[in-house]
Order: C-alpha cells, then sequence, then structure tokens
C-alpha cells in the first residue's frame, strides 16, 4: 500500500496471549511450548519450542484456506493488514445470532460513520470477554458467537473493505461439533475478493471512537494457509 500515513499517540494490543491453555476450536492441538535451554538447570541461555497451529489464538486467514488456487500467507504483500480501521458497535448481539446489513447500516446511521471502502472492518460485539483458560476455555464456544448474515457479508464486499476482524473462533456461524455443515459465507465471499480474516481479536473496547489504523503482520510461512498474528490498533 502506497503511501502509508499512520499517526497517534497510543497502541493497543488487540492480540490474546498465547499459552497452552487458551481456547481452541474442538479438534486442533493446544499450543504447545516445550523448553529447548534453561538457565535454571545451568543452561547458557532460555530457548523455548513453540508447536502452534495457524488458525490458533489470533490469526488470519490467507485466501488459500478455502480456495487451493489463491494464495497462500507467504504471497501476500507484507502491508496487506496496515491500514485504516473503523470500528463497528455491536455489542447488542449475544450468542450465536447473525449480523444482518441493515445492523451495519443502522450503526453507521445512528453514529454518523461510513464504512469506507479500504476499511479493515473491527466487529466490536464484546465475545472476546468469553476467553477462558484451562477447563473454563470451552465457555469461548459452546453458546456461540454473533456471526455475519449473507446480507451483511455481500453489503462489505460492495464496499469493498480491506479485512474483517472479529472477536471469535470466525465470522461465520459454524457448528463445531460439525464444522463441515457450515456454508462459510463470509470466507467463500471474502477471500476469492482478497478480503482477509482476523479471527480471536480482544480489547476492541479500549478503542476510543470509531476510527483506527490497524498494523498487523503475517509470519511469512511457506504454502500456509493463515499465520499467527500481533495485531495492535495505533490512535
Amino acid at each position: 500500500m502506497a503511501g502509508i500515513n499512520i499517526t497517534g499517540s497510543e497502541i493497543i494490543d488487540l492480540s490474546q496471549t498465547i499459552a497452552s491453555d487458551i481456547p481452541v476450536p474442538p479438534g486442533f492441538p493446544a499450543p504447545q511450548i516445550d523448553i529447548q535451554l534453561s538457565q535454571a538447570v545451568g543452561d547458557i541461555s532460555n530457548v523455548e519450542i513453540l508447536t502452534l497451529g495457524v488458525h490458533v489464538g489470533t490469526h488470519m486467514d490467507a485466501p488459500y484456506h478455502f480456495f487451493t488456487e489463491l494464495r497462500t500467507v507467504d504471497n501476500l504483500a507484507p502491508d496487506c493488514l496496515i491500514g485504516p480501521a473503523v470500528v463497528v458497535d455491536m455489542t447488542e448481539k449475544e450468542g450465536s445470532v447473525p449480523i444482518e446489513a441493515g445492523d451495519l447500516q443502522g450503526w453507521e446511521t445512528s453514529v454518523g460513520e461510513n464504512i469506507r471502502p479500504g476499511d479493515i472492518v473491527l466487529l466490536h460485539t464484546g465475545h472476546s470477554k468469553h476467553w477462558q483458560l484451562g477447563v473454563a476455555a470451552p465457555a469461548y464456544w459452546q453458546n456461540g458467537w454473533p456471526y455475519l448474515a449473507p446480507s451483511a457479508v455481500d453489503y462489505l464486499a460492495s464496499k469493498p473493505i480491506r479485512a474483517l476482524g472479529v472477536e471469535s473462533f470466525d465470522p461465520d456461524r459454524v457448528d463445531l461439533t460439525d464444522p463441515a455443515s457450515a456454508a462459510f459465507p463470509t470466507h467463500r465471499t471474502f477471500l476469492p475478493l482478497g478480503i482477509l480474516i482476523l479471527e480471536n481479536l480482544t480489547n476492541l473496547h479500549q478503542i476510543p471512537g470509531t476510527r483506527c489504523h490497524i498494523i498487523a503482520l503475517p509470519l511469512k510461512i511457506k504454502g500456509a494457509s493463515g499465520s499467527p498474528v500481533r495485531v495492535v490498533a495505533v490512535v
């Protein structure tokens, strides 16, 4: 993206911490952090080995995630997730309920803001408050999460936006006991258009107002369908 101009006085971390007991979808392995070297036992330094799925924790989806003929994460531009963002307040939504185009348009009217072409849209539903560790972790997904209805998918694609960020495992409605049954309209519409997806965000409530800039840098993993990311808002 030519002419990047990001100004602000505060950095807000929108990323969940990687740990061995974070919420992961059923059937996905949890992160594993092993000690390779430790000064506590006399080694020269401290070194850890991380085993981490690319779709676990705060991460992004590349087009290859659903379309084998499209770009893997290493073929994306390094600035693909750097740019202006709009925080859309959908905190009245709770549990497995749809967000319709009318909800997005109603928010635009109520706050006098427009979702603009090229925006990174951050859907603030408050779902990240359900992020818990250990035996409580399934609470993050057991009652579902707010998801985009096809009308909202089409509305955002018509702008078109640069990326979508959500506070849940997925912007789509997914029965995690049978994920193959999901239609995945957001993924299947956005990814061929080059609209990227950020999942498992947090701290959106800390962003003042409706606009900020986002900086998120995926790892350059050869042939990968996604990547962990450290996502920050500049305000």
